[in-house]
């Protein structure tokens, strides 16, 4: 049985995981890469298209008319959700040490399977990003190595 500081703690692993992986996806611009919205991509997976009433249907001032918020929500669900996994399940079979460098592997699985799997078939943005940059696997790359690197330094690893 999962204790409620194990849980908490995985949480808040997986809380400033995404966060340092949304802002090293917005600073890779300032480091020559491209810059990844994983708000919008979210969003448009999720909602498809915003409430407002005043928002026409299809895309506005050239970016999908998606509400932003929600996919940000979105996003921080699915960042608890993967440090839970790892802390729970996945960081007891990674054979490397020290912690750290033990999320920075996970890290380096989740970009693996999200730019062989999730981008193609969910996102339709082609193998590794490839419909939105030649570069866009680097920064995918750096944005899910950071979030690993953050679950191996915050979260818990069951035993």
């Amino acid at each position: 049985m999962m204790e409620i500081d194990f849980f908490l703690m995985s949480a808040f692993a997986g809380i400033m995981a995404t966060f340092g992986l949304l802002a090293m996806a917005n600073w890779a611009d300032s480091l020559g890469l491209p810059r990844l919205d994983f708000s919008r991509a979210m969003a448009n997976l999720t909602y498809s298209r915003t409430f407002e009433e005043d928002a026409p249907p299809g895309a506005t001032g050239g970016g999908p008319n998606t509400p932003y918020w929600p996919g940000m929500i979105v996003i921080y669900f699915n960042g608890v959700f993967f440090a839970l996994l790892y802390s729970s399940v996945i960081a007891k079979y990674i054979p490397i040490d020290p912690p750290v460098l033990k999320g920075a592997a996970y890290g380096v699985i989740l970009w693996f399977v999200s730019g062989i799997f999730y981008v193609p078939v969910f996102l339709k943005e082609g193998f590794m990003l490839t419909h939105i940059h030649k570069n866009a696997w680097i920064t995918s790359l750096m944005v899910h190595g950071t979030f690993g690197l953050f679950c191996g330094w915050i979260a818990p690893i069951a035993t």
